[in-house]
């Protein structure tokens, strides 16, 4: 696990929500029950996928389908992770990027507002609230007593370890999507978007990507020609689309990865390159 969270933070001090969340789990094991109960479990292990973006920092996961959540440091704008925006992935689903929540606080009341945390990807983003709240009622009316009952000890347990407040789930994240795509000044296919420093160009170009997917020499110099005159937005664009449209792993699109290393070494981010780095085994 230290290996895994030094290579995952970085230079980033780990917020103590982790550390809390953390030792609730541990807590609850040795009672012989777990946050599962509730979908949302730390992450302690390297839990990252191909589509997981190389500037999120994963720290909690519901137990199905890979879907996890983590940090955003917009490629290492954000200097607090207590600042940070929290990002679903859904590896299995589409789209697989849901931007969620504005802070690590504002997350937690978030996962405190529905039955089983895993609800808030489904959820994403919903604008019927009567359908919300059809499912919700069929989920708790679905379930066994028993089972219900434990859910709700661990439920309490959670809110009162990080004095958590319900949020209005529909309204709230329809919001937090609204305020991000305000600040954004180059869209990217993940939903993410760059967001600019104070001194930025508010638009910026994108680079069209191949729609067969190929990464043969004469497309790889296309990128390469596209990155030598691209603004620093342009090219952690660039980034995000590549993440997104290719499967950056030495056994898929790698030379594609490696144009991606190449760049963010020359955008001197050398704690995403060594999270990409230990992800990728190269």
């Amino acid at each position: 696990m230290e290996e895994m969270l030094k290579k995952e933070y970085g230079l980033y001090a780990i917020p103590e929500e982790v550390g809390m969340l953390i030792r609730l789990e541990e807590e609850l094991n040795k009672e012989g029950e777990s946050l599962d109960t509730i979908g949302f479990m730390p992450i302690v292990h390297e839990f990252a996928y191909a589509i997981t973006p190389p500037d999120l920092i994963p720290f909690a996961h519901t137990g199905g389908g890979g879907i996890h959540f983590g940090f955003l440091t917009d490629f290492d704008q954000i200097t607090d992770l207590h600042e940070a925006p929290i990002v679903c992935v859904s590896p299995t689903n589409d789209p697989p990027i849901r931007y969620l929540a504005r802070n690590i606080q504002e997350f937690l009341s978030l996962a405190s507002s529905v039955p089983h945390v895993e609800m808030l990807e489904s959820f994403w983003p919903c604008e019927n609230e009567g359908s919300m709240e059809a499912i919700q009622k069929d989920f708790l009316s679905n379930t066994d007593v028993e089972w219900n009952k434990k859910r709700e000890m661990i439920a309490r347990r959670f809110h009162k370890t990080f004095s958590t407040g319900a949020l209005p789930v529909q309204q709230y994240v329809q919001e937090v999507l609204k305020e991000r795509h305000e600040k954004m000044i180059i869209p990217t296919f993940d939903g993410l978007g760059i967001i600019g420093s104070a001194d930025s160009v508010r638009k910026g170009q994108r680079f069209k990507l191949d729609d067969q997917h190929r990464q043969t020499e004469q497309e790889l110099t296309r990128m390469r020609d596209f990155l030598a005159s691209a603004t620093r937005e342009e090219k952690l664009a660039f980034i995000r689309d590549a993440y997104y449209w290719y499967i950056l792993t030495p056994d898929y699109d790698g030379e594609v990865l490696k144009v991606v290393v190449e760049l963010l070494k020359t955008l001197d981010l050398p704690t995403v390159v060594d999270r990409l780095e230990f992800r990728t085994g190269l």
